[in-house]
Order: C-alpha cells, then structure tokens, then sequence
C-alpha cells in the first residue's frame, strides 16, 4: 500500500490537471467562435464589442477571465469600419495554462492554450 498510493495519486491529480487544459481549451475555442459571431456583424464596429463579449462568455471557466494580463484577445484585421461584406476576421484567444491550472507544480509547465476562429464579415 505504501508503495502504490504515491503513484495511484500522482496518477489520479494528472488526470485532473489533463482534463482541466482540454476544459480550458475547449472554452477558448468557444470564446473564439463567440467573439468571431459579433465581429462579422456589421454592426460592429470597434474591438471592445468582440473582447466584451469573449471576457463574458470565458467568464463561467475561467474566474479571472476579465483581466487583459491573463486573457488575450486578438482579431486580424484589427479595424472594422472600413471592411467590406465577405471579408474573414480571425479571432484568437489565448492564456497562458499555469494562470488557469488548479494545481500550483504545474506538469504542462508554461503552455499557452489557444482558441481561434474565422468568419466572413456580413
């Protein structure tokens, strides 16, 4: 028993610590697709629209979502107003995993996760 129980947990928070990156990884990618709907609006005009909405929907995952030091949110092209109907707008989300792991000795280290996006611009 003693011999095992060291590698059943170390085995048992690795599995944790996996599914909480593909978690987080799947809600970026999400985030993306969320931010890429309001950006190919035509509507929408500046940035702040897309990364409001992005901040939003990543907040129920990640608790700090709102701060621009952990959450980055990118869009190619980063201007709207002069785009023309078709045009594809990238968003990209991205964290880096050791301000989202739940466990401090972080395996993955300093992974930065990525979620991105395109659509055309109505």
């Amino acid at each position: 028993m003693a011999i095992v129980t060291p590698f059943f947990f170390l085995l048992v928070f690795g599995l944790v610590e996996f599914a909480r990156m593909v978690m987080v990884q799947q809600a970026l990618t999400n985030a993306a697709r969320e931010g890429s709907r309001v950006a190919a609006l035509a509507t929408t005009t500046n940035q702040l629209d897309v990364d409001t909405t992005v901040r939003n929907f990543l907040s129920s995952s990640i608790s700090n979502a709102a701060s621009s030091s952990i959450v980055t949110v990118t869009t190619n092209p980063a201007s709207f107003g002069s785009l023309t109907s078709g045009t594809p707008i990238t968003t990209t989300v991205s964290v880096n995993y050791s301000d989202v792991s739940w466990i401090p000795a972080t395996f993955l280290g300093s992974a930065v996760l990525k979620g991105q996006a395109t659509m055309i611009r109505e």
